[in-house]
């Protein structure tokens, strides 16, 4: 039996090349393009937010954000309730760079899922889902 770990990993490195490539053409940078994605579903969030959802330390999300800021794609503010607190937003620009991330990963999955029938993709995705679910967690545990 082919062994899960080099499938996993094979996988992920293929993966994540063939994005980083395309990501590279509109300018963006590792992480940049998980947390556009995040944003234009929860635009206005705080930045402890986003480091939750898309499983990034905190510091590196403020070093991401600042990139980000300078590169035009989102801006924050303070909260009007919490002035320690700045909430983050997508600009013009990140809402067209978003839209670009989602064309990208569209075209990654329709090459990962060449030759599948629909029953089959949602297949491979309810199975990678349970074993992501199987390990959630797991990364902070000693055992």
């Amino acid at each position: 039996m082919k062994e899960l770990h080099k499938a996993i990993i094979k996988l992920s490195k293929t993966h994540r090349k063939l994005a980083f490539r395309e990501f590279a053409k509109i300018d963006l940078t590792e992480g940049q393009p998980k947390i556009l994605s995040f944003l234009a579903k929860n635009n206005g969030c705080i930045q402890k937010d986003i480091a939750d959802n898309c499983r990034i330390k905190p510091a590196t999300v403020t070093s991401v954000l600042s990139n980000m800021e300078k590169a035009g794609l989102i801006y924050r503010s303070q909260n009007s309730e919490n002035r320690r607190i700045l909430n983050v937003f997508l600009t013009d620009k990140g809402v067209k760079a978003q839209k670009q991330v989602g064309v990208i990963f569209n075209k990654i999955d329709d090459l990962c899922f060449k030759g599948f029938s629909e029953e089959e993709k949602l297949q491979a995705i309810e199975l990678l889902d349970r074993i992501q679910s199987n390990l959630d967690g797991k990364e902070d545990d000693n055992d």
